[in-house]
């Protein structure tokens, strides 16, 4: 029996001896910053930290809400993250502008831009050249970006036989409910459906059905970064494209993920963003293409309009701010 015993004891001690390294592997710690607050955009991160995937790549990611992709830029250009999540257009510019010109995409996880024209069912707002004449209410920044004179431009809208109602602080969706404005410009999900949730809308209008699309929220990290750490940020889009299957599986245990982490979200809001965002991961062009990976005419359509409509200079190629080599 002590015979036995013996055997069966130096078993097991080999056995965890054997476990050691994998159990106290060191993880490489890598800090994300998101755009915004939390959305259905960010599930798959939410759910590899959850389920163990970034850990499976031998990464401990800590994830920190943002205030949009401008103090993400500037943050990552500041070495206070690793990696962060910022709109590609936005990030364009700022490389360049030579403030930013270290940045670089690796996925694009929001190809086509929710951007929309939102109008009250019965408006007869239904298709761009419907907008001559209305009333449209935005706030001064959103006329800052270009896009709603590329969209009116490309479309042959005379945008001088639209009457601009600014409204600040964000109020635009109050004063198209109210009837003081026929239809105001924001993202067909969700902004289209908390309007709809008071009062049926039109179909909302898409930019990018209408030749006007920008390729947004994308990871980004800086160059000097991925020279130094190609086999983290591998392991990062691993952990991600593994846990956006998972996603697209059960769409309840990622909403779960995020509310776990973010309790105060309202998970109604998330639950809708998360059930949407299908519609926006790929383009026409970039449809059949793995998770992340955007089509090179969408790229240059994204420049293209940004030099026409956005202010910024020509020079840049798709390979200046995209990369599809740490992609899985």
């Amino acid at each position: 029996m002590n015979a036995i015993l013996t055997t069966f004891a130096g078993a097991a001690v080999a056995g965890l001896l054997s476990l050691t390294p994998a159990l106290a592997q060191e993880l490489t710690d890598v800090k994300l910053r998101l755009a915004f607050i939390p959305g259905g955009v960010d599930a798959p991160f939410f759910l590899a930290a959850k389920k163990g995937y970034f850990a499976d790549e031998g990464l401990n990611v800590e994830i920190t809400d943002g205030n949009g992709t401008t103090g993400t830029i500037k943050a990552l250009m500041a070495r206070d993250f690793d990696i962060g999540i910022a709109s590609l257009g936005a990030t364009a510019k700022a490389v360049q502008s030579g403030g930013a010109a270290d940045l670089i995409a690796t996925a694009v996880l929001v190809q086509k831009d929710p951007s929309s024209i939102i109008a009250l069912e019965g408006s007869g707002i239904t298709e761009p050249k419907d907008l001559e004449g209305k009333r449209f209410g935005t706030d001064a920044g959103n006329l800052e970006d270009g896009m709603i004179r590329a969209f009116t431009e490309v479309n042959g809208v005379d945008m001088d036989a639209i009457d601009l109602v600014i409204i600040n602080g964000g109020a635009d969706r109050t004063a198209l409910l109210n009837g003081d404005v026929d239809f105001i410009n924001g993202w067909a999900n969700p902004d289209g459906d908390k309007v709809a949730a008071m009062h049926p809308i039109e179909p909302p209008m898409l930019f990018a059905d209408y030749g006007v699309n920008l390729l947004g929220s994308s990871v980004m990290t800086r160059k000097d970064w991925l020279a130094e750490n190609g086999d983290v940020m591998k392991g990062f889009l691993a952990a991600i494209t593994r846990a956006k299957a998972d996603v697209d599986a059960d769409p309840e245990e990622a909403l779960a993920a995020i509310m776990e982490a973010r309790p105060d979200l309202d998970p109604e809001i998330i639950a809708l963003e998360i059930d949407v965002m299908d519609n926006y991961r790929h383009t026409t062009a970039s449809e059949g293409n793995p998770f992340g990976v955007p089509a090179e005419e969408d790229i240059e359509l994204t420049l293209s309009l940004l030099e026409k409509y956005g202010n910024m200079r020509p020079g840049l190629t798709p390979g200046d701010i995209f990369t599809a080599d740490y992609l899985p």
